[in-house]
């Protein structure tokens, strides 16, 4: 197994000196100028000292970065200079079993980020790969142990500015622009003009759009947004820490991944008997079955876009905004969700593990095991 150690890891004590501030960011290599990107909540580790976390993308294109949810990582201290990361519904530190003590040390133009694990000390930085015949960088790569150039690391907050998330829009209808978005943090809109809904009931031919009138939309929760633009950086929202509730009615489904390699094989495949998706038909806002171009390499559903999923084989292939009310319980109890269980601190549980009694967190709501 490779030795690769995650930056998410690493910056789960990323603050050092500036222990008064926690909260959302943007973190990016000084060298290739590559921010990090979770695309999936699967790791490894071993008694050796290999760790696999290849999860742990990099980009450089920030248009593409400002636009993805896996780049907003809250960084929050637990105690000292311990501190946490999340994002996309996980624990990034919990991706190595928790076996890795990381510090943080100012170095260079940024932080070095670096940890001592089964008595091996290693730095953490970006993968220099470069593009064929030029001495650019290509613009996505992963985590990997440090050379003496490649550890330094910057952390930008979300400014809701040059460090923004914005929303893309999936289509344009109804003389507004409309996207999706299942988020591993809460937030609320932020540009102007921005209005939130989810569909609250659907049958055979048609669905219920209801609007969310809250000022927070919860962690996790599927959601439809009205957008005042075509431009994602006119679509902003700003991710926050308040609490909130998904609406037990709420028949979208979402994931958070949808990558497919080796070692990582997280998604969702699409099933056009089952599933819809939100679009334009005649001008009207409508959920239809996706085409290949709508999905992640032709089959995936798209990671953080929302879905209806568990259809009965008698929906018709587009459905229109109406009354929507005959089979909302049948799409409920099979809803999708991501069923992994973390403790309060955002440590995730291995799978088969039966939980000690206490409270967890399971996609995304409070439960008790007693």
């Amino acid at each position: 197994m490779k030795k690769i150690f995650t930056l998410a890891c690493m910056t789960a004590f990323a603050l050092g000196a500036m222990a008064q501030s926690n909260g959302f960011y943007h973190i990016q290599n000084t060298l290739t100028k590559r921010y990090m990107v979770l695309v999936d909540n699967q790791g490894s580790a071993d008694t050796s000292g290999n760790v696999d976390m290849e999860a742990c993308k990099t980009c450089m294109d920030l248009d593409q970065v400002s636009v993805h949810p896996g780049s907003v990582f809250y960084i929050e201290n637990i105690s000292g200079s311990a501190y946490n990361v999340k994002a996309q519904g996980a624990s990034l530190a919990a991706l190595s079993g928790n076996k890795l003590q990381v510090q943080i040390t100012a170095g260079g133009d940024g932080y070095e980020l670096w940890g001592s694990y089964s008595g091996v000390t290693v730095f953490i930085g970006d993968a220099e790969k470069k593009k064929q015949r030029s001495e650019e960088y290509e613009t996505w790569s992963y985590i990997k142990e440090a050379g003496t150039e490649n550890r330094y690391w910057k952390l930008h907050a979300i400014d809701n500015s040059t460090h923004y998330i914005g929303i893309e829009p999936d289509c344009e209808a109804a003389g507004a622009y409309w996207g999706t978005m299942k988020a591993g943090f809460a937030f609320k809109l932020h540009s102007s003009g921005m209005e939130a809904y989810y569909v609250d009931a659907v049958d055979n031919s048609s669905f219920s759009l209801k609007k969310w009138d809250k000022d927070v939309i919860p962690e996790s929760m599927p959601v439809i947004i009205k957008c005042s633009s075509n431009n994602p950086a006119k679509n902003i929202i700003k991710p926050v820490t308040d609490s909130a509730s998904e609406p037990s009615d709420n028949c979208l489904s979402g994931r958070f991944f949808d990558i497919d390699e080796p070692n990582h094989r997280n998604y969702k495949t699409y099933d056009a008997s089952s599933m819809r998706t939100i679009g334009e038909e005649g001008g009207k806002l409508v959920f239809k079955k996706a085409s290949s171009s709508d999905l992640t390499d032709g089959k995936y559903c798209v990671h953080n876009k929302c879905y209806l999923m568990d259809l009965p084989s008698s929906c018709a292939d587009v459905l229109y905004e109406g009354t929507g009310t005959g089979i909302q319980s049948v799409m409920k109890s099979s809803k999708v969700a991501d069923d992994a269980i973390y403790t309060l601190s955002g440590v995730r549980l291995q799978k088969g593990v039966t939980p000690r009694p206490g409270v967890y967190v399971q996609n995304g709501k409070k439960i008790v095991i007693k």
